[in-house]
């Protein structure tokens, strides 16, 4: 076993002798308690062999975290990197990429795997993610059985269960499951008082494993959330209230809790938050502080160009920084959350004010957090946090081999009883369920690799069906019937599915039987939920004789969705674009017909609000121009630059499966997306960070 620099904790040396003795291993364990490291020895293991080892991440931003990592501990030439826009040293021993990359590879028999020893499956729980999930499966499926796999998760309830299908896929598996934290969690319970001098109360949320009987105290009358009437317990509930941002600082400054992330469930509320702090004056850094971030803020801007400095916000964002406070949330400049991470890693920051996307894949540890609301909007209505959400949030507090414990503090609201937050705290129920269901592009790869059997059989293999069948049996049981549905076999979900997008691709000429037709080719290179729209819009020449800009602005329309309430955005653009724009529509609900008639759910409309923007950019426009492109509401610099990485993406995979005139525009198209603001941050694009929908106006408002 390889000499650590630290004393190994037992699920981590349980783990290594599982891959010593040739098995694959599943670590679920909490965040931060060392599973990387179990990585790492598989890789040693792998380098020792002369094997090559590939690091797969759910996201862009990890994988750029974890090949700096990585090249920091084994030389950066041992180490390369693939995430579809970045590939450095793609033949390096060892390969940080995105899982989909590695998807891709098997589907084409990429001669990259012929010497792979080891995978690691980083943030495997993603695989219930509707979006990503399915990608991991496919993997796993995928992968020859010689391989051993490192999956490594949060911890999760019934992690035995996916060991199991594991060891069913791919052989011998190791379940190693840690429930203790590295650095132990208090949660306490902040209430502020409306008399009294408006003093803000501090109770933690368990004592002794059990639910705080003083809590119930603080709880608004049941059913009239805010009443003013008699609570449970004899207090009246307009005696409390939420406390205020810069109460909830002194009572972490008082205690020694700082630097703290603060989570707030919208972006909009991130940034008033920390622009409230700097107007009132607070400053969490002295002299020589505040000088080594501006040095930092130099550096890292040198090669943006000065007249887009004031576009976007950067005198705003620079102050709240040289004060150590911080926002960092998607719609921010990737550069800009690049810095903020750096220095809060370096213990400039005192606080950063987040969304929850701070809380996936980017190691940045807090001694403390806050969690200010248990409820976040889904896109149509509030929902409170699930015990999985809760732990991904508060797994953030406590630094290893810094602090002795870390500290989770949750605000009062009149809307979630006292319950329910020792609930959310005390629960170890993280179910995972796979999200695994077949797409266009998964059809088509199976049909160019496999025969139909072969595909229906990896889809019974997979770990939604695994499951499915298990939930099935369950039932019988319970209902002591242990006889099949007559007929046979358990439902084949998930393979019923493969039927329903067969009769779609058949109906649109791009299948004959098991067999791609010219037509449907492309669809094996076309990652992205608008798949057979984009191959239909080929196919009908919908993308010929437009420019690169042109080409931008329309396939945007595939790209781009509004967030939030109220009107889409959508415009209405001129011309060629506006025509092409037209069609897509038209062609879209030829689509959709067909899909719906087949049972199937279908795509939401193309959204034309990011063709103006791009379209500008495209063609050379100023940055301040395409930020206007979107009306009333101009976009923020890290929405602009997002969305202008998703268009770049799509258009390199059009690239590489379109007839030679419209591939060379596609390339064309990138390279002069690719200026400015947007080269500066290609490394760090972020454009593949999860997040819920923009809240409601009114909800998105701050506590002061």
């Amino acid at each position: 076993m390889d000499d650590w620099p630290f004393e190994l904790d037992g699920f981590q040396r349980d783990a290594m002798a599982a891959l010593d003795e040739g098995r694959s291993v599943l670590v679920a364990a909490p965040t931060a308690s060392g599973k990387t490291v179990v990585a790492e020895h598989a890789i040693d293991r792998a380098l020792r062999e002369g094997r090559r080892s590939f690091y797969t991440t759910p996201l862009k931003a990890l994988s750029n975290q974890k090949f700096r990592d990585l090249g920091r501990r084994l030389g950066q030439s041992n180490v390369g990197l693939l995430t579809g826009d970045n590939s450095v040293r793609g033949d390096a021993p060892v390969v940080v990429m995105t899982t989909e990359v590695l998807r891709n590879m098997l589907y084409a028999g990429s001669e990259a795997l012929d010497s792979l020893g080891c995978v690691i499956l980083d943030e495997v729980h993603f695989l219930e993610d509707p979006y990503r999930g399915p990608v991991w499966e496919e993997v796993i499926l995928g992968l020859a059985d010689g391989i051993q796999l490192v999956a490594l998760s949060a911890t999760v309830s019934n992690a035995e269960e996916l060991g199991e299908w594991l060891r069913l896929q791919h052989g011998p598996t190791d379940v190693v499951v840690e429930w203790r934290r590295p650095v132990p969690l208090r949660t306490h319970y902040l209430v502020g008082e409306r008399r009294k001098g408006r003093r803000v109360q501090r109770l933690p949320v368990l004592v002794k494993g059990r639910s705080n009987r003083e809590g119930g105290r603080y709880d608004a009358e049941p059913g009239r959330p805010g009443n003013r009437g008699g609570s449970r317990g004899g207090r009246s509930s307009h005696q409390w209230r939420t406390p205020r941002r810069d109460e909830v600082l002194r009572d972490l400054q008082r205690s020694d809790l700082l630097p703290t992330i603060n989570f707030i469930f919208s972006r909009v509320g991130c940034e008033e938050a920390r622009d409230r702090m700097v107007r009132d004056g607070i400053r969490l850094t002295d002299g020589d502080q505040s000088a080594e971030i501006a040095a930092v803020i130099d550096e890292r801007l040198a090669g943006l160009p000065q007249e887009d400095l004031g576009v976007l916000g950067v005198a705003v964002w620079r102050e709240g920084l040289e004060r150590g406070i911080a926002a960092h949330h998607a719609g921010m400049l990737p550069l800009f959350k690049e810095v903020t991470e750096e220095l809060f890693g370096a213990g400039l920051i005192g606080i950063i004010f987040a969304t929850e996307t701070l809380a996936v894949g980017v190691n940045l540890p807090a001694r403390s957090v806050v969690v200010e609301r248990l409820t976040r909007f889904t896109g149509e209505r509030h929902e409170v946090l699930t015990p999985g959400q809760f732990t991904q949030l508060t797994g953030r507090a406590g630094r290893r081999g810094m602090d002795t414990e870390g500290h989770a503090l949750v605000l009062w609201s009149p809307f979630v009883p006292f319950d329910t937050i020792a609930r959310l705290v005390g629960s170890t129920r993280f179910p995972l369920r796979s999200a695994f269901r077949p797409t266009y592009n998964m059809v088509a790869n199976l049909m160019a690799e496999r025969s139909r059997e072969e595909a229906e059989d990896l889809l019974r293999r997979s770990f939604g069906q695994f499951q499915l069948d298990r939930r099935i049996e369950q039932r019988r049981e319970s209902q002591g019937n242990r006889r099949r549905r007559r007929g046979g076999e358990s439902p084949d979900g998930l393979v019923d599915r493969l039927g329903a997008l067969l009769q779609v691709l058949e109906e649109r000429q791009m299948t004959d039987g098991w067999a791609l037709t010219d037509k449907g080719r492309p669809l094996t290179g076309i990652y992205n939920e608008a798949d057979l729209l984009i191959v239909e819009s080929l196919a009908t020449g919908l993308f010929d004789d437009l420019d690169p800009p042109g080409l931008a602005a329309v396939l945007s329309a595939l790209t781009y969705r509004h967030r939030g309430p109220g009107e889409s955005g959508e415009q209405t653009l001129g011309g060629p674009v506006g025509r092409r724009l037209a069609d897509l529509v038209e062609l879209w609900v030829d689509v959709a017909a067909t899909e719906e008639a087949a049972g199937l759910d279908t795509l939401p409309p193309p959204d034309t609000g990011f063709a103006r923007a791009v379209l500008s950019w495209t063609a050379g426009g100023a940055l301040t121009d395409a930020l206007d492109g979107a009306g009333e509401k101009p976009f923020t610099g890290g929405e602009f630059v997002r969305n202008v990485r998703l268009v770049a993406d799509l258009l390199r995979q059009v690239a590489k499966v379109a007839p030679p005139r419209v591939a060379r525009t596609a390339r064309q198209a990138v390279v002069e997306l690719e200026r400015g603001v947007v080269a500066l941050t290609r490394e760090f694009a972020g454009d593949d960070e999860i997040e819920p929908p923009a809240e409601p106006a009114s909800a998105t408002g701050g506590n002061g």
